[in-house]
């Protein structure tokens, strides 16, 4: 059985793939250039483009989508179902089926959700908490040059969760086909305020870390170009209503595949990524 795992370059699409292979199955990466994926089955495949996907899915028998791009989801999981896919597992996002209706990332995930569910192929969809990566990427330069973190509402709280425990899950699902829903929240163990996370940070990176309190303006004045406004917007809007009250927590990566990760022991474990540069 071949697992097909697309975004295989992305945090949690790479881990996806990690887990897999450690577990002796079969699985082929895509990315829109298969070059840069250093795995002995590697394709390329663009869900944006129309057809193409003949190499990808030859010999698959389930799918870890990873919607990087709405548009083409639809021709890509009706070919799916054409070449014999029976079981595909998405990933989503907790804004889709939590957050307001209107809101830009829920727009952005929802066709993707639809064409699954169109598909006429058995699914699972899957919505990660607070992704403990989202530290580096945000985070990591700040800490490297031993600048402070710069955040909104600093006692917001959220549930980081690491991307491996949701591979972990992903990587049962696409194997065992032992959970009959079709839609699973992944959290981490403890809802944290984003300042507890600068200081277990800080803590085992074993120095001190200043945290700035930033107006809405200041925060969008360094908006990242390849952020939408809209997206911080929102992002923002969630920050601020998360002040005061916990993060969902729950057990679905015990259920599935053993203890969860904690912040602290992922920060144990990346923290060369918040270390000087040399």
């Amino acid at each position: 059985m071949t697992i097909l795992v697309t975004g295989a370059r992305g945090n949690v699409g790479s881990e996806v793939v990690r887990v897999l292979r450690e577990g002796g199955h079969e699985v082929r990466g895509s990315a829109r250039d298969a070059a840069a994926l250093d795995l002995p089955d590697a394709v390329s495949l663009d869900l944006t483009a129309e057809g193409g996907s003949e190499d990808a899915l030859r010999g698959v028998d389930a799918i870890f989508q990873y919607p990087t791009r709405p548009n083409g989801a639809a021709d890509f999981l009706a070919a799916a179902r054409k070449a014999g896919v029976s079981y595909v597992v998405l990933l989503s996002s907790p804004d889709v089926w939590e957050g307001a209706a209107d809101n830009p990332i829920r727009r952005g995930h929802l066709p993707a959700e639809a064409a699954v569910a169109e598909s006429g192929l058995p699914f699972t969809v899957l919505y990660p908490g607070w992704l403990m990566g989202n530290t580096r990427r945000d985070w990591g330069a700040a800490i490297r040059a031993g600048g402070p973190v710069r955040l909104l509402s600093p006692e917001s709280q959220f549930t980081p969760t690491a991307e491996a425990d949701v591979a972990a899950v992903a990587a049962k699902l696409l194997t065992e086909r032992s959970y009959p829903g079709r839609m699973l929240a992944v959290t981490g163990p403890e809802s944290m305020t984003q300042r507890a996370i600068v200081e277990t940070l800080a803590g085992e990176l074993g120095r001190s870390i200043e945290v700035v309190t930033e107006t809405r303006s200041e925060v969008l004045a360094r908006r990242p170009e390849w952020m939408p406004a809209a997206v911080l917007e929102h992002l923002m809007d969630v920050e601020e209503a998360a002040v005061g009250r916990l993060a969902p927590v729950n057990n679905t990566v015990e259920r599935f595949a053993g203890r969860a990760t904690s912040f602290r022991e992922w920060a144990r474990a990346h923290k060369d990524d918040f270390a000087p540069r040399r």
